[in-house]
């Protein structure tokens, strides 16, 4: 239930305590005192946005802050739910700034605005003048059927798994427009792959033949000048011939190191120049002239100096890197195409489930209609609606939604002999609204909230309907706090304690100030609400008659 709340600087309040009890609580004032911005203060603590126009003095910040105290089995749940420490109470703090900016806070810890905002829904359900608009929506009455059959675990399964369901119907998609994209690119590098493979690359290959060019271009020249250095040195009276000569000379002076070590020198040197004839008369041999090796040669140049050039790289090394990186891609547009694949077999599995999933969610709202209409029209029939009708048709649509595969629509008929139509073709606002309690009071049981605030859900209703109203509400009460804010004496009448909203006038500004009515206060405020002020004795007694058949 809601322990207390204090507003600063909000609005027309400068500062504002507020004690609650459990049961039915009433709030009634004049028009334009404040009701109100009670309830939008309590909408901000529970984590509703924020406009620096809400505070009062520009000069200092707002302050909301709402206490709660919860079940046992509630708490549980939300210290689980938001990583809550232990304690008995929960409280909501909400501070806004003159620049715009707001500060959220649970049990003093500094907390994100959607934490508040979940923390808050599980504590407070808040129920205005025109929600009755709400049932018009069909999304709001699958909703409210939902509630009513409290299989609240089944569809909170279905619908994380339905997340997961559109998370890989998502990731299959852009994968697939991915693909789709870049097919053309696909098609490209497949192509330049090809090109760079035909070309059977080497690392060095560019150096090697731009040797073998030169070598091939002198082929006459090495020939011809090979073999005659080759007949120099080895030929008749050649060089190697001299130099034989001398080393037989040398023989016969060998006396000292000196000449041994030069007579060594010398033979050294012969046997050097006979290998190195022997090499060039090699080179003779195979430097004949081949103009189709050296076309060979050109047009293997050619075709890497066109590939350089074409992918703008230095060497032939650094083709051999860029067709790795183009391998590389297509290699990873067939891991794409493979992970597409997975992905379709995951969601045509998850599909299933959910199918199946979505099948036991209808079958169990089937079975819950009859017993939601039974008990919504008693209670219309309690509030005047004597031929009230009221049909819920749910219907197995194709295709999966975040809520199954049904589709609702209620069909409400008030008077004798219509047939039931949809509710936005068939109700006044006063029907709408005694449909709207109805319902609401009936879901109520199967909530976990544990407060219920109703602000002027009576509109259009008076005497024994608002009486009626006002009873309901109290029958609410018993399992939850209930507060509402009402211009009806017979609605306040039902409630346990009454609060009372009103303007104080000073000498520059005006104030919205509330406090709790005392038994005699009350006897007083109601016989205003009935008659007027000052209220006349009929009115007073009539007053005391409410009250006592209230406390019965």
């Amino acid at each position: 239930m809601l322990k207390s709340l204090y507003i600063k600087n909000y609005a027309l309040i400068d500062e504002l305590q507020m004690q609650w009890n459990n049961g039915l609580t009433a709030i009634t004032g004049e028009t334009g005192a404040g009701k109100s911005i009670i309830i939008g203060a309590i909408q901000l603590a529970l984590g509703s946005r924020a406009d620096s126009k809400v505070i009062r003095n520009t000069d200092q910040k707002c302050i909301i802050e709402a206490h709660f105290v919860c079940p046992t089995h509630l708490k549980k749940d939300l210290q689980q739910a938001f990583d809550l420490e232990d304690g008995d109470d929960i409280i909501l703090r909400r501070e806004i700034y003159p620049t715009g900016k707001s500060r959220s806070f649970i049990n003093d810890s500094p907390r994100l605005l959607t934490e508040l905002e979940g923390i808050g829904a599980a504590l407070v359900a808040i129920h205005q003048q025109f929600d009755h608009l709400d049932f018009y929506d069909k999304k709001f009455q699958l909703e409210i059927l939902d509630l009513y059959a409290g299989h609240s675990d089944l569809l909170g399964s279905y619908q994380k798994d339905f997340k997961q369901y559109q998370e890989l119907i998502r990731q299959k998609q852009r994968l697939e427009e991915q693909q789709a994209h870049t097919s053309k690119e696909k098609e490209f590098l497949e192509f330049q792959l090809n090109e760079l493979n035909a070309a059977q690359l080497k690392a060095g290959e560019l150096g090697n033949l731009e040797q073998a060019l030169v070598l091939a271009s002198k082929a006459e020249d090495l020939h011809q000048f090979s073999l005659q250095i080759h007949q120099v040195l080895l030929g008749e009276n050649g060089v190697e011939e001299q130099l034989q000569g001398c080393l037989q000379q040398m023989k016969h002076i060998l006396i000292n190191d000196t000449l041994n070590a030069l007579f060594d020198r010398l033979e050294n040197v012969k046997l050097e120049l006979t290998e190195i004839a022997r090499e060039l008369e090699h080179i003779a041999d195979h430097s004949d002239s081949n103009p189709k090796a050296l076309q060979e040669i050109n047009q293997r140049l050619d075709l890497l100096n066109s590939l350089l050039k074409k992918h703008r790289k230095a060497d032939e090394s650094e083709l051999i890197d860029y067709r790795n990186e183009i391998d590389e891609k297509l290699s990873q547009f067939e891991s794409s195409s493979d992970e597409i694949s997975n992905l379709s077999s995951s969601i045509a599995k998850a599909e299933k489930n959910l199918l199946k999933a979505a099948d036991l969610l209808h079958k169990q709202r089937k079975q819950i209609i009859p017993e939601l209409q039974e008990k919504t029209i008693d209670l219309l029939k309690k509030l005047g609606m004597e031929f009230a009708r009221i049909e819920i048709q749910l219907t197995t649509e194709a295709g999966l939604t975040e809520t199954g595969t049904d589709s609702i629509s209620f069909l409400f008929s008030a008077n004798k002999g219509n047939l039931p139509k949809p509710l936005k073709d068939q109700s006044s606002g006063g029907e709408l609204a005694r449909f709207n309690l109805a319902i609401k009071s009936l879901i109520s049981e199967k909530q976990q909230t544990t407060c219920m605030i109703f602000d002027e859900i009576d509109t259009g209703v008076s005497g024994q309907i608002a009486l009626q109203m006002g009873t309901i509400l109290r029958q609410i009460a018993k399992n939850q706090q209930v507060i509402c804010i009402t211009h009806s004496p017979q609605v306040a009448s039902r409630a346990r304690q009454h609060h009372y909203v009103y303007k104080e006038h000073e000498s520059s500004s005006s104030q919205t100030r509330m406090r709790k009515l005392t038994d005699q206060e009350r006897v007083i405020e109601l016989a205003k609400m009935l008659s007027g002020e000052p209220p006349s004795k009929a009115a007073l007694s009539n007053a005391k008659e409410l009250i006592a058949m209230s406390d019965n």
